[in-house]
């Protein structure tokens, strides 16, 4: 257990490094397609410059001509293979173009004016054709700034590498735009960490469960040692005696010590019965040998030998009609009906000065109530479980390994009838087996 918790303790440490990195870089791929929506808005600003040059030459030497000619110089880097390179060239021959527009304005005061509300509109009718929707986009000129621009990206436009700074431009926020364009990786990891922690989830209640069965298998060893133990002791002290003080003249004496013995070893027989009845292997392979059983002789007799062993006031009270026979199999029934008893004398309620049993049946079904000291509601469910036993107050003090009922409900169902409880704290229990399906007399 101690090294399956720290293969726990490593995987979770690295599944929630890899979450952490996960997030990481789902942050950098947001800034990426954020820096490539900017970059698409820097070229509609470029386009956006251009147009609004053409149409102040245009007009300032009132060219009808649809056309202009423009010569353009554009300088490379010379290669090894003496071929000449161009970086980013398309972006390089926009700016080329821009400076040589503003060198224009600059010697000619005819061009040296902007019309910043032209610029804006052709720089959104550029954005509109990018399939860029903000819903604020303007541009202003490079030594204005807005004080308040909450909730808008701010981009500082410039040519020549960054040497001439022409605009400041701002627009809309496009959060929700980059998002939804990473909406399938978004969605895929938070699918794969939401499964992640859901098996994790299952994974621990799973090796809680197996815990607790664990433990509950270790009280089974340690109580059925106890059980094995008492009676294994009785018997070896009956013989012991007999063996060292026999006398053949008391034969009173001797019938009784024999008669312990044969009840300790009747009872370490029918523990061993039962302990080998709770393999579900052989539930399914056990016979039943059902034939007509009168219903109350058996109980009395059963009642009778609890009674013989029980160490504390007890009454066992029988209200059964004499006709009733029901078909089942005597050994089995037995063994039910002494399971409960059984229950009913270890779990006593000690604020009580009597133990009180009563045991009643019809046709349809046979009930055993006792006024002991009742069962939690949250612990009624499990109580037909394996190796189950509540393990608060007096009842852990109780003999008993977790099996009794286990094999009660095993039988029943067997038999083809239906177990329920009911049961209140300090109130008693209720036991109401129905024989359902059965040939009843």
């Amino acid at each position: 257990m101690k090294k399956f918790k720290s293969i726990t303790v490593i995987c979770l440490s690295a599944i929630t490094l890899l979450v952490m990195a996960n997030i990481w870089f789902l942050h950098g791929l947001y800034d990426s397609y954020k820096q490539q929506y900017i970059e698409r808005i820097e070229n509609c600003v470029r386009q956006a410059d251009i147009i609004s040059w053409i149409n102040v030459m245009r007009s300032t030497f009132d060219v009808d001509d649809s056309s202009l000619t423009l010569n353009l110089t554009l300088n490379g880097d010379s290669t090894e293979t003496e071929w000449y390179d161009y970086p980013d060239v398309d972006r390089r021959m926009v700016e080329e173009l821009i400076s040589a527009f503003a060198a224009e304005a600059k010697s000619d005061e005819a061009l040296n004016m902007k019309n910043y509300t032209v610029i804006d509109s052709v720089f959104r009718k550029q954005l509109d054709n990018a399939g860029i929707h903000p819903e604020h986009a303007f541009i202003i000129p490079y030594d204005s700034i807005i004080a308040h621009n909450s909730g808008l990206w701010e981009i500082a436009f410039t040519i020549n590498n960054g040497q001439t700074h022409l605009y400041n431009v701002y627009v809309s926020a496009l959060g929700k735009d980059v998002l939804k364009q990473m909406s399938g990786i978004i969605a895929t990891s938070a699918a794969i960490l939401v499964l992640t922690a859901f098996l994790i989830r299952y994974l621990l209640y799973w090796v809680g469960r197996l815990r607790t069965i664990e433990q509950m298998k270790d009280d089974f060893t340690h109580n059925m040692t106890h059980e094995l133990k008492t009676p294994v002791a009785v018997a070896f002290s009956a013989a012991d005696s007999m063996l060292r003080y026999y006398d053949q003249s008391d034969e009173a004496r001797n019938r009784r010590f024999l008669k312990i013995i044969i009840e300790r070893l009747s009872y370490l027989s029918g523990m061993i019965e039962k302990i080998l009845s709770m393999s579900m292997e052989r539930f399914n392979k056990m016979k039943l040998y059902i034939e007509p059983v009168a219903l109350k002789p058996l109980v009395e007799e059963v009642a009778g030998m609890l009674m013989l062993k029980a160490d504390n006031a007890a009454t066992i009270n029988i209200d059964i009609p004499d006709n009733i026979t029901i078909r089942t199999d005597a050994l089995h029934f037995g063994n039910i009906i002494s399971n409960l008893i059984d229950n009913a004398l270890k779990y006593r309620n000690k604020d009580i000065g009597s133990t009180i049993i009563d045991i009643r049946a019809d046709s349809n079904s046979i009930t055993v109530a006792d006024n002991g000291i009742g069962i939690d509601e949250k612990n009624l469910p499990y109580i037909f479980d394996k190796f189950y036993r509540v393990t608060s107050g007096d009842r852990y003090e109780a003999g008993g390994y977790g099996l009794g009922l286990f094999y009660v409900k095993q039988i029943v169902e067997s038999l083809g009838w239906t177990i329920s409880v009911a049961s209140e704290p300090a109130q008693g229990t209720k036991f109401t087996i129905k024989f359902n399906g059965s040939d009843k007399n």
